[in-house]
């Protein structure tokens, strides 16, 4: 009995730890792994995020040149934070608001550096030179036949 008159005068004392959370948004300590947010202009799209993830909640599209971040399947472990070798992908200490429907995030890649992107531009490039170098190909001069006899 003397244990909890000398807790309960303890705590009338002593500073209140809650928070008036509904009214005063709540502070969240340093270090707290919160969202996972890309950068399109630094990601290169290697995968190694998408094959460090547990919950398999990153999905790298290559033919779109996208990636697909399914928020709500996230476990914030933060192993796609520390595999980047770009640095494109930064762990904030912001949650989103709690809601019903599943949340998905997609962000495009605009890296001109992403092996992918250069791959694409060089096919496109390849295919405006095509016709280009079809066109300046010399045709056959009137009167003169071709060494086949044609």
């Amino acid at each position: 009995m003397l244990k909890i008159l000398e807790n309960i005068v303890k705590n009338a004392f002593s500073p209140v730890y809650t928070s008036n959370y509904p009214y005063t948004p709540y502070q969240h300590f340093p270090g707290t792994r919160a969202d996972v947010t890309f950068d399109g202009t630094k990601c290169i799209l290697c995968g190694l995020c998408q094959r460090s993830c547990p919950p398999e909640c990153i999905i790298i599209h290559k033919e779109k040149e996208e990636i697909e971040y399914l928020n709500t399947q996230c476990i914030r472990c933060g192993y796609c934070v520390r595999v980047c070798p770009t640095n494109a992908i930064v762990q904030n200490e912001v949650y989103t608001k709690p809601s019903r429907e599943r949340l998905t995030i997609y962000t495009k890649v605009t890296n001109e550096n992403a092996p992918v992107i250069k791959k694409r531009k060089a096919a496109e490039a390849a295919a405006r030179a095509a016709p280009a170098a079809k066109a300046q190909e010399p045709a056959s001069l009137p009167g003169k036949e071709d060494k086949t006899g044609k």
